[in-house]
C-alpha cells in the first residue's frame, strides 16, 4: 500500500508543492552556507525577527534548508515517485504506438454517412486510403469479394500499402483509421516529464550556481574572479573556490548619457549605459569587450552584468598636517537625486567620519550659491559633507561602506566643495580632488538555465498537445452497388475526447472525400439523392 501511494501522480504533485514551499523558505531566510555572518546576526538577535524566533528556525533547519535531512529525503522520494510513475506509462505508451491497430467494423451503424460515386470500388478505396494517409491517420484495410488471385493479392496489399486491385464486381473494402492515439497520451507524458527535468535543474542548479557582486572604479585596478574579491558572494553548496576561473576585469571607461531636455518624451531617461572593460585571462591573454545593460559579457559560461553605477569622488582628509585618508568613495544614488557615501578615517585621533552628498549638476544661481537640481549628469558637481568625530566602532558593529554609525560620534558642522576645492573645519582639512564613476558588476554562473528552458519547452509542448489533441476513429466501407453500377462509401466516426471539435473535423473530412472521389453525400442508404439525380441530368 505504501508503494502504491508513493507511485501515484497525486502523491508526486503533493511532494512537489512541499518542495516548492521549502524552496520559498530558503529564499526568504538567510542560509548558513551562503551568508554565515547574517545567520549569526539573526541568532544573536542583532538582525531578523529576534533571537527566540531565530533559535526556533535553527532548530528546524531553516538556516540550511538544502542540506537538511528532510529536504534531501523529500527530494529522493519525489524523484523515486516521478520515476515510478513515468516509466510504466512510457513503456505502455511505446507498446501502444507500436502495436495498436484500429479495429475493423464490418457493419456500420444506420446513421453512417453515405457517399455515392461513379468510380469503381477498387479505385475509390485506393483514393480514400491515400487521402487519409496524407492526413497521418493510422490505417487498417480489410478486403473481401470473390476469391480470385487478384483479391488474395489485395488482402495482402491492404496492410502493406500496395494499391488495391480486383476484378470482382462484388468487391467490398473495409477501412479503419485512427488519429490522436499517441499524441494525447504522449503530450501528457511529456508534460509530466517536464517536471522531472525542471525539478532536477532547480535542485542541481542551486548546488552548482554562483553569484558575486563587485564595484569597480573606472581607471583603477579592477578585481579578479576569486572568492575573496567579491563584495557580495553567494555560492552554491557544491561550488568551491577552485571552480573560479581567475580572470581579471578592469574598467577602462563607463559611458552614460541621458535625455536632458525636460520637455522631451522620456526626459531624464538614460540613452547610453556601457562599460568598456579589459579582461586578462589566467594565461596572460587579454581582450577588450563592452558590457551593456541588456548585453552581458560571457566568459566560459560565466555572465557579467552591469548591476549598478554611481559617482566616485576622490576625497582626502588631513588632520594636524597628517594625511589620514585618501581614497575614491563609491556613492549610491538616492531618490532626491543625491549620491550618498561615507568616508571613515580611523587613523585620526579621535576618529573622523564624513557623511557625503554629491549633487552632480548644481550650477551657481544668480546669487552665487549652488542650486541643487537633482539632475544626474555631472556638468557642475557639488560635494556636501557633514563632519563627525569620536569612535567609528569599526570592527564592532556591522556597517555599510556608504553609511556611518554615529552612535559614538559628535557632529562638527558641514561644508561644500567643487572639484579642486578644500575646506577646513575644526582643524580638519577636507579636499575634493577629482570625480570619476564606478560600476557595480554582477558575476553569475547558472548552469541550470539551458535545462530550465528545455524543461519549460517540454512543459508547454506537452500541455498544448494534451489539451488540444484528441483521439478519434473513422470507419469506411467501400462496396459496389450492382443495381446502379455505382460505388457506395459508408463513413462513420467517433471521438474519445472533444466531440464538438470532432463534429467539425468530421464534416470537413466528408466534404473532402466527396471532392476527391467526385461523389455526392447521402445521410441514409435509400439510394441516389435528388442532388445526384440533378447532377446526373446535367451530365
Amino acid at each position: 500500500m505504501g508503494w502504491r501511494w508513493l507511485t501515484r501522480m497525486k502523491t508526486a504533485l503533493g511532494m512537489l508543492a512541499v518542495l516548492a514551499l521549502m524552496t520559498a523558505v530558503a529564499t526568504a531566510i538567510p542560509q548558513a552556507p551562503n551568508v554565515p555572518g547574517t545567520v549569526d546576526a539573526w541568532l544573536a538577535g542583532e538582525q531578523g525577527p529576534g533571537s527566540a524566533v531565530a533559535a526556533a528556525l535553527h532548530a528546524i533547519g531553516a538556516f540550511d534548508v538544502y542540506g537538511s535531512p528532510a529536504f534531501l529525503a523529500l527530494l529522493l522520494a519525489l524523484f523515486l515517485s516521478l520515476t515510478a510513475c513515468l516509466i510504466p506509462r512510457i513503456k505502455a505508451w511505446v507498446i501502444l504506438v507500436r502495436r495498436s491497430r484500429p479495429p475493423i467494423m464490418r457493419e456500420l451503424p444506420h446513421d453512417a454517412v453515405r457517399i455515392h460515386t461513379r468510380q469503381d470500388a477498387a479505385t475509390t478505396a485506393n483514393v480514400l486510403r491515400d487521402l487519409l494517409g496524407t492526413r497521418r491517420w493510422r490505417l487498417r484495410v480489410d478486403q473481401s469479394g470473390q476469391p480470385t488471385p487478384a483479391d488474395v493479392a489485395s488482402r495482402v496489399a491492404g496492410d502493406t500499402g500496395v494499391s488495391i486491385e480486383a476484378r470482382s464486381d462484388a468487391l467490398v473494402v473495409n477501412l479503419a483509421g485512427e488519429k490522436g492515439l499517441w499524441s494525447r497520451e504522449g503530450g501528457s507524458i511529456l508534460f509530466h516529464l517536464s517536471f522531472y527535468v525542471l525539478l532536477a535543474a532547480i535542485v542541481f542548479g542551486q548546488l552548482l550556481t554562483f553569484e558575486g557582486q563587485r564595484g569597480v572604479i573606472e581607471g583603477e585596478p579592477g578585481f579578479a574572479d576569486t572568492e575573496v574579491s567579491y563584495w557580495a558572494y553567494r555560492p552554491g553548496r557544491w561550488f568551491s573556490g577552485a571552480d573560479h576561473a581567475g580572470w581579471q576585469l578592469d574598467l577602462d571607461a563607463f559611458h552614460i548619457d541621458w535625455i536632458r531636455d525636460p520637455h522631451a518624451p522620456g526626459a531624464g531617461q538614460p540613452t547610453k549605459f556601457r562599460s568598456d572593460v579589459t579582461i586578462t585571462m589566467p594565461d596572460g591573454d587579454m581582450f577588450v569587450a563592452d558590457v551593456e545593460g541588456n548585453r552581458p559579457l560571457v566568459i566560459d559560461g560565466v555572465k557579467i552584468h552591469q548591476l549598478d553605477w554611481g559617482y566616485a569622488p576622490w576625497v582626502e582628509i588631513e588632520v594636524d598636517g597628517d594625511l589620514v585618508y585618501a581614497s575614491f568613495i563609491t556613492t549610491v544614488a538616492s531618490d532626491d537625486g543625491a549620491f550618498r557615501g561615507a568616508a571613515k578615517a580611523p587613523a585620526a585621533t579621535p576618529d573622523v567620519g564624513l557623511e557625503l552628498e554629491l549633487f552632480p549638476f548644481s550650477p551657481d544661481g544668480d546669487d552665487g550659491l549652488p542650486r541643487l537640481t537633482g539632475a544626474p549628469w555631472d556638468d557642475a558637481p557639488l560635494l556636501i559633507f557633514h563632519q563627525w568625530r569620536g569612535d567609528l566602532q569599526l570592527g564592532r558593529t556591522q556597517q555599510l561602506i556608504t553609511e556611518l554609525d554615529t552612535n559614538l560620534l559628535e557632529p562638527e558642522g558641514f561644508g561644500f566643495m567643487r572639484p579642486g576645492d578644500e575646506v577646513e573645519l575644526n582643524g580638519v582639512v577636507v579636499r575634493f580632488t577629482e570625480l570619476r564613476r564606478w560600476v557595480g558588476f554582477q558575476v553569475s554562473y547558472r548552469p541550470q538555465i539551458p535545462w530550465l528552458l528545455f524543461g519549460s519547452a517540454l512543459l508547454i509542448a506537452g500541455l498544448v498537445t494534451a489539451l488540444y489533441a484528441y483521439r478519434r476513429r473513422v470507419w469506411m466501407r467501400v462496396e459496389s452497388d450492382p443495381s446502379t453500377g455505382r460505388t457506395i462509401v459508408s463513413v462513420y466516426g467517433r471521438a474519445f475526447q472533444r466531440p464538438e471539435k470532432f463534429e467539425v473535423d468530421f464534416g470537413a473530412l466528408i466534404d473532402e472525400m466527396c471532392q476527391t472521389v467526385d461523389g455526392v453525400r447521402s445521410d441514409s442508404a435509400a439510394g441516389i439523392t435528388a442532388a445526384e439525380r440533378a447532377k446526373e441530368g446535367a451530365s
